[in-house]
């Protein structure tokens, strides 16, 4: 009997990564792999979690430039150089503040991402009580009848604007957020190390 499910998996996992990084994040190659192994799920994207820097030319994404992207924790200098650089004139004024912005920018730090296809709906809820004990806010995106799609995702995220044609923030504030987006990116590291060891585990059900 043909396993449509095995079948779509090697065809999905045989596809080019179109991911603006074009690769899987290095934090994401253990758990991608363990998932994978296993006979009843497969991913089909992931992020292990970044902090960003964006400038909003309008509110479609597709305005969106990015301006800084890391997969790991961040200096102060390195989102200040950041902002020096985008700005045309690459001026600081009064030693902590740059000047003003024609678009908006944006900080970011996002947590762990990850959609998982399950082969069916007692899959889905296997791996779903294995992530919610780190990832309260995992949940089912997608049913059809060829699978059920899951979303890990974590609750460790800052979301806040940096400059735009009327203010900026100061080198005080930046570097307070720098602090607080580590200490949000170590904890959303340390979750993801926990869920891999799970789904190594015999308590994780095939």
């Amino acid at each position: 009997m043909l396993d449509n499910f095995k079948k779509e998996k090697a065809d999905f996992l045989k596809k080019r990564d179109k991911s603006k990084k074009g690769s899987i994040d290095k934090d994401a190659v253990k758990i991608v792999s363990e998932i994978n192994s296993k006979d009843n799920y497969y991913t089909t994207s992931i992020c292990s979690g970044r902090i960003v820097l964006l400038e909003m030319k309008s509110k479609r994404k597709d305005k969106c430039i990015w301006l800084f992207v890391k997969h790991d924790k961040v200096k102060t200098d390195e989102i200040l150089k950041c902002l020096q650089q985008c700005h045309k004139n690459k001026k600081i004024l009064n030693g902590q503040h740059l000047k003003f912005f024609s678009s908006e920018i944006w900080f970011k730090q996002q947590p762990i991402i990850l959609h998982v296809a399950c082969r069916n709906i007692d899959a889905a809820k296997t791996l779903l009580d294995t992530a919610r004990k780190l990832f309260k806010h995992s949940g089912i995106i997608g049913i059809t009848d060829k699978k059920v799609v899951v979303e890990i995702i974590g609750s460790e995220r800052i979301e806040t604007i940096l400059a735009d044609k009327n203010f900026v923030a100061d080198k005080i504030f930046i570097k307070n957020l720098i602090k607080h987006a580590n200490k949000n990116f170590a904890e959303n590291k340390r979750k993801s190390e926990v869920l891999l060891n799970l789904l190594k585990s015999e308590l994780f059900s095939l």
